[in-house]
């Protein structure tokens, strides 16, 4: 789990893996879904390859809006697996946008990812039944706070010298398996 920051210009995703995403998330309506994205990098191609969604169950207090990672089910991912590229997490109730929460957590295992992804279930009359809206974001590392972040409490901002995250959009490609 020592991504490269080097820069990723596009996330290809396994069709088996955004129906895992998408079964998952739906089956756990109408709380938030989440779990940890598996995969390898082209630093060549400045891609990144998703081979395998894990779920990882939620515990935050209000799930119906929010989401925590099992931190015991997350350290023995984190310590187990190979190959741990990003984070997932559904937005049952909204846009699959970043939330204010998204990016203040992002600060606590910004420099373990690289990418996040976010996903609500479809508008109705998309194709398939557990249909969903994928967004994705390459989670970006600097040295500087960003001005969006000047209202947050002073406890959940960086500390001066340490590394502050945020995302940016990346495109996608479905890969036909």
């Amino acid at each position: 789990m020592n991504p490269s920051h080097a820069s990723l210009e596009r996330l290809l995703l396994r069709e088996a893996v955004k129906e895992h995403m998408s079964d998952h998330m739906h089956h756990r309506l109408p709380e938030e879904a989440c779990g940890v994205l598996i995969g390898h990098a082209d630093e060549a191609s400045q891609s990144i390859t998703v081979t395998q969604f894990i779920p990882v169950k939620n515990t935050a207090e209000f799930p119906l809006h929010s989401f925590h990672l099992d931190p015991v089910q997350w350290t023995r991912l984190v310590l187990a697996e190979k190959g741990i590229v990003g984070l997932f997490h559904s937005h049952p109730h909204t846009t699959p946008d970043p939330s204010g929460e998204d990016l203040l957590q992002l600060q606590s295992f910004g420099g373990l990812l690289r990418v996040y992804a976010i996903a609500s279930p479809a508008v109705p009359g998309a194709s398939g039944l557990n249909a969903l809206q994928l967004h994705a974001y390459k989670i970006i590392r600097s040295e500087e706070e960003r001005e969006s972040f000047s209202q947050l409490p002073p406890s959940s901002k960086s500390l001066p010298g340490r590394a502050f995250y945020s995302l940016a959009p990346v495109p996608f490609a479905i890969l036909s398996e």
